[in-house]
């Protein structure tokens, strides 16, 4: 819990205009503690950039900037485990590519304190973490999977990024092999043998996720199907995203996946929040989603065009939604580890403010607030 709640404090100071402080009393704050379930008033000392206690006054004998909060919550820094941070994308061709070190500080302001990005211009989007890593780019923490590693003319080669591709077991070892080189934080690899575009074979994946698990890199399998969570499982992949919208999840999967330690990654705010954006006015009127992008971004929401998208498929959008929530509130009930991971960058979704949205929609699923901020 120690680490948990140093980056929520660095997430509310950064707030303040302190995040460069390294030694510091926050005064009056409402410590939210989803370990123990209570929300506690309380002062953080932080001594050389770490939580160094929670005492009643600042120490006498040490020179520290003390920063009163006047009451406000001191949250657990959040996590957006998978993000495409370029920027945001939406209605009437609105694209908004300010980059990722501007991402990185809109995630922060929104007590986002660390993001995956599972997908980008692969050269790019490593020297920035590695920018990061040596203190030049300032923002919630950059992890990066570095490329998407799937079929020739697969999915993540439709968007003009290069990207690594593989149609073999041999193949598949050489390409992770070659690209742990460059310590990816995690593996992503797109395993969708039913959809509409080439996919990897089961082999393929087998052998992708072996030559991972060699480097000690964990992976993480965009799925389709629940028969591609299966064939993932049985592969011993660490993850998946996105819920199949292809039924409810198996309850006799659900407990594989728990049994066997698979995380689950659902994006519920890119499957789900499109509707809601046009839809329910109050969603894009809030302050946070108004910060964290442009006015013509949002315009593209209210378009007429985007309105008679939202009403034509309400209905089935609502179904949609009912499917993916109650699979998730399975996995969860299953004891399946539930990661919160939004897909920004995508219509649908704003980068940092999804990351609420997504846990708002944990809660609609029937998992307690506690429950989605853990």
């Amino acid at each position: 819990m120690k680490r948990t709640v140093h980056l929520a404090v660095v997430a509310l100071l950064s707030l303040c205009g302190a995040s460069s402080a390294q030694d510091l009393f926050v005064r009056n704050g409402r410590v939210v503690d989803p370990a123990s379930r209570e929300v506690r008033p309380a002062n953080v000392l932080i001594l050389d950039g770490r939580i160094a206690g929670f005492p009643s006054e600042p120490p006498a004998d040490r020179a520290l900037e003390v920063v009163d909060v006047e009451g406000r919550w001191i949250i657990p820094g959040l996590n957006d485990l998978h993000t495409h941070s370029y920027g945001n994308m939406g209605p009437g061709n609105a694209f908004e590519s300010v980059g990722t070190p501007v991402v990185a500080k809109r995630y922060l302001y929104c007590g986002v304190t660390g993001f995956l990005d599972l997908f980008a211009a692969e050269e790019t989007i490593h020297s920035q973490r590695e920018r990061q890593r040596e203190g030049g780019v300032v923002g919630a923490d950059i992890f990066t999977s570095l490329s998407c590693l799937t079929a020739t003319e697969g999915h993540c080669t439709e968007y003009g990024v290069k990207t690594r591709t593989m149609d073999s077991p041999e193949e598949a070892r050489a390409v992770v092999s070659d690209l742990a080189n460059k310590r990816p934080d995690v593996f992503k690899i797109v395993y969708a043998p039913t959809g509409r575009m080439p996919s990897i074979d089961k082999a393929t994946l087998a052998a992708a996720v072996s030559t991972a698990t060699e480097h000690g890199v964990k992976t993480v399998i965009h799925v389709n199907t629940w028969q591609d969570v299966a064939d993932a499982v049985e592969v011993g992949a660490s993850a998946v995203t996105h819920v199949p919208i292809d039924g409810p999840v198996p309850e006799a999967l659900a407990q594989e996946m728990a049994s066997k330690g698979m995380a689950h990654i659902p994006t519920l705010a890119v499957q789900t929040d499109f509707s809601h954006f046009v839809l329910d006015p109050e969603v894009l009127a809030s302050p946070m989603a108004r910060q964290m992008t442009s006015e013509a971004l949002l315009a593209g929401y209210r378009s007429d065009s985007a309105v008679r998208r939202a009403e034509d498929h309400a209905t089935q959008s609502a179904e949609h939604e009912a499917l993916v929530l109650a699979s998730v509130k399975t996995l969860a009930d299953a004891g399946v580890v539930i990661l919160t991971g939004t897909d920004a960058g995508n219509w649908g979704t704003l980068q940092g403010f999804s990351i609420h949205r997504e846990l708002e929609k944990m809660v609609a699923a029937g998992l307690s607030p506690w429950e989605a901020l853990a």
